[in-house]
């Protein structure tokens, strides 16, 4: 993982130290639970530096027996009560499992501060009339709060889905060889993942099923699909001739080196470019599900790239996505410009509407709207065609080309959000 990308609080748990202290808890704790805890102190009390583990694995080609070694080496007596019984897997993955728990905290804890900013736009710019689009062209009018209102029930839903799923990645194994528990046993291995805070998996083979990993793999993409939603909405409205919408831009801050007038949506960007990455590493999670037999170990060394990855993308995903929304400028002047330059285009459904209901034929009706507006009839002119071809009152014909006739669903809809 490159350090530009690379936050504190994910290096803390991913970085090869702390995978090694994650190591020697599953030792340490193996250790307890079969009454050996002053070894299991002793075992603490050791430092393991990646450095040591290399140096000792470019002789044996093994990095979990290099690490043990070292383990021995440190130990004094007894040493060969460490990892007795066990397979590299048991400690390898249950080790994995409890980075995964934590990088787990730390993104939900990121993901709900971002849902909570959403929240007060939400509300800040509830009834803020903007135009809505479809394909990128005028459509009927929204206001910037329901914008903001729709991308905070889809982080709700990304946070449920963490909560939903959290249990099912509190797991770890210490099976043996093959899963067979041939020389531990069930009660010693829910003991032994009790003291890690995490529980037995019904069966394995010699590694933890791999669509664990994968269904990780896969909230890591839904998290960053939800910052990429918010953040190409951004970048949308960044654009010249619409520009109602921006990403903070600092004093000092220059935005080409070729074009110095230019504020390009370059945190916005980065956010939808690294969600791209993190979402491709879903494909390679699920091909690992597949090995041979009861075990290869095909999806250790990819894993090693992308459980660390898309962890530490994640969380840097959400805490730029923080930044952006937090800070984002809403231009209303040009909002209102751009509500102007729509004109009578943004009312054209209820016209249809008010024209159905005077009860001419659907084709008829939707021909006489769309000469309407594709000719740019003002206010005036859409009363006399509307009130000469189809009998329709200028009392009628001005609530629809009200905004409120279009938004006057948005209080239930808060409600329904919970948004007072």
């Amino acid at each position: 993982m490159i350090d530009r990308y690379y936050l504190k609080e994910m290096k803390d748990i991913w970085d090869e130290y702390n995978y090694y202290l994650k190591w020697k808890e599953v030792e340490a704790a193996v250790l307890r639970v079969r009454g050996k805890n002053s070894l299991a102190d002793r075992i603490g009390r050791i430092k393991v530096t990646p450095e040591e583990v290399r140096k000792k694995e470019s002789v044996s080609g093994h990095e979990l027996n290099a690490f043990l070694s070292i383990l021995e080496e440190k130990s004094g007596d007894n040493a060969g009560e460490v990892h007795k019984g066990l397979t590299s897997s048991d400690v390898m993955d249950t080790a994995r499992m409890l980075q995964v728990k934590e990088s787990l905290a730390v993104i939900r804890k990121a993901l709900k501060k971002n849902v909570d900013i959403l929240r007060e736009k939400a509300l800040k710019y509830k009834n803020l009339v903007m135009c809505g689009r479809t394909h990128g062209q005028f459509a009927e009018p929204v206001t910037l709060g329901l914008k903001f209102a729709r991308f905070m029930e889809s982080g709700k839903r990304t946070l449920a889905r963490l909560d939903g799923i959290s249990g099912e990645l509190s797991v770890g194994q210490i099976t043996g060889a093959v899963g067979t528990y041939s020389l531990v046993t069930l009660q010693e291995e829910k003991k032994i993942l009790g003291k890690l805070g995490l529980s037995p998996v019904g069966i394995t083979s010699q590694v933890l099923p791999r669509d664990i990993f994968a269904d990780y793999l896969y909230l890591m993409a839904l998290v960053c699909s939800f910052a990429e939603e918010v953040a190409l909405e951004i970048r949308l409205l960044t654009q010249d001739g619409i520009k109602e919408a921006s990403e903070p831009f600092t004093r000092h801050q220059t935005g080409s080196s070729a074009m110095p007038h230019k504020k390009n949506p370059v945190i916005c960007e980065r956010i939808c470019g690294l969600s791209r990455l993190v979402r491709s590493y879903v494909e390679v999670g699920i091909s690992n599900i597949p090995l041979w037999n009861e075990r290869d170990i095909s999806h250790s060394s990819n894993e090693r790239i992308i459980l660390e990855e898309s962890s530490s993308l994640a969380y840097y995903v959400m805490k730029k996505l923080e930044f952006v929304i937090k800070g984002a400028a809403v231009h209303k002047e040009n909002i209102k410009k751009n509500l102007e330059a729509a004109g009578m285009r943004i009312f054209s459904s209820g016209v249809l509407k008010l024209l159905l209901d005077s009860r001419l034929k659907r084709e008829e009706a939707y021909s006489l709207a769309k000469d309407i507006f594709m000719k740019g009839t003002d206010k005036a002119g859409i009363r006399k065609i509307l009130g000469e071809k189809a009998g329709i009152s200028s009392r009628e014909i001005d609530r629809v080309l009200d905004f409120g006739y279009y938004l006057k669903s948005i209080d239930g809809i808060f409600r329904r959000l919970g948004l007072s």
